[in-house]
């Protein structure tokens, strides 16, 4: 920190000057460039004002001229804070986490996004499991040119055939795991440039598997877009695997960032000795540098830009034992649709409330 007084200058000013140069001293080269680069622009004492709520749609349509690239669907369909999220992922060249509350389109945004770089592709997009399909259909919906079989949704450990073929690649988490050295050795050897993690707080443990293979993927990657949708930002813990991922050191190692973050500090279990890094300290420091680097929107604030409701079909696999019953389920009402006076309103009623629920175990 600066401190610019008077010509005389208190003992206490001094103590507080030299204790916070002790505290800074501290903290990683490039971290203390980026805190004293924030300092210098923060308004003095005597025009101090409170801090800005996030801008939504502050930019002006000249700079919309951007997203000229997009097909013509995709860029009509376009919010304005989701051509905000865009724009800001591209002025960080590609590099960012979008964690927008869940239901503003954070999908279409990184579709966005990784299209502006398809020259760099092959794309590499890590999902739960359940999402293989509809993301799938999602960037056949928004990028015409993409032909069906340019995609690939590895369905197995074992499923590396088209890996090295395909412009993009859709990946589940579930099949990252230790036991799958053929698809790991495919992922690595195929370099992709361009990576899309979605739910990527799936990679907020240091010591998981998934996080330990997905980490060098995302590293290795000229661009790399992360989206959460709850982006623990009161556990500081929980965000630094994703920030290794996209800028690794920015906030120092692990342990510097534990103990300036996290409120790291020693707790015995028994007579064992064990650091505690569950908790939270200089958030708004934290939160302050975030803010380079990850862009988040409430639906409280796009409320008035968006649509009254947004309806989405969402295909997935079921257990042959599920498909069977619900088969099932559909002949019978097929008879009953070609007879409708054959049944009671009892049998017609029992039947629709048999596959409402059958559905729902579904879901």
């Amino acid at each position: 920190m600066l401190c610019h007084a008077p010509r005389a200058v208190s003992s206490t000013c001094f103590l507080s000057c030299l204790m916070g140069l002790v505290v800074l001293e501290r903290l990683p080269r490039a971290l203390l460039v980026q805190l004293l680069v924030s300092r210098l622009t923060m308004p003095t004492a005597g025009n101090k004002k409170k801090a800005p709520t996030p801008q939504i749609s502050s930019l002006t349509s000249e700079s919309y001229t951007q997203l000229d690239f997009l097909p013509d669907k995709l860029r009509e369909k376009l919010l304005p804070f989701q051509k905000d999220g865009i724009i800001f992922a591209l002025r960080r060249d590609g590099r960012c986490m979008v964690a927008d509350e869940m239901g503003l389109g954070k999908t279409i945004q990184a579709i966005a996004v990784a299209y502006f770089y398809k020259e760099e592709w092959p794309l590499l997009i890590v999902v739960p499991s359940s999402l293989r399909y509809p993301w799938t259909e999602e960037l056949e919906k928004w990028i015409p040119e993409l032909e069906p079989q340019e995609i690939n949704i590895i369905m197995n450990k074992t499923d590396i055939g088209r890996i090295s073929t395909s412009r993009v690649t859709v990946l589940g988490y579930g099949l990252l795991t230790t036991d799958a050295e053929t698809l790991i050795g495919a992922l690595n050897s195929q370099n992709f440039r361009v990576v899309i993690v979605d739910e990527s707080h799936y990679m907020k443990s240091r010591t998981a598997a998934r996080s330990q293979i997905l980490l060098p993927l995302v590293q290795k990657a000229k661009r790399a877009i992360l989206l959460t949708g709850t982006p623990a930002l009161g556990r500081p813990e929980e965000l630094f695997m994703q920030i290794e991922a996209l800028f690794p050191q920015k906030f120092g190692t692990w342990i510097e960032y534990a103990k300036r973050y996290c409120n790291a500090h020693v707790r015995y279990f028994g007579k064992r000795r064990q650091w505690d890094c569950r908790g939270a300290s200089n958030l708004g420091e934290l939160h302050q540098l975030l803010s380079d680097i990850m862009i988040r929107r409430l639906k409280s604030e796009v409320l008035s830009q968006l649509p009254p409701k947004v309806r989405q079909r969402i295909p997935f696999d079921l257990p042959p034992a599920a498909v069977k019953e619900l088969n099932a389920s559909f002949e019978e009402w097929q008879k009953l649709m070609r007879a409708p006076n054959s049944g009671a309103v009892e049998t017609v009623m029992g039947l629709i409330t048999r596959m409402f629920k059958q559905t729902a175990i579904a879901k």
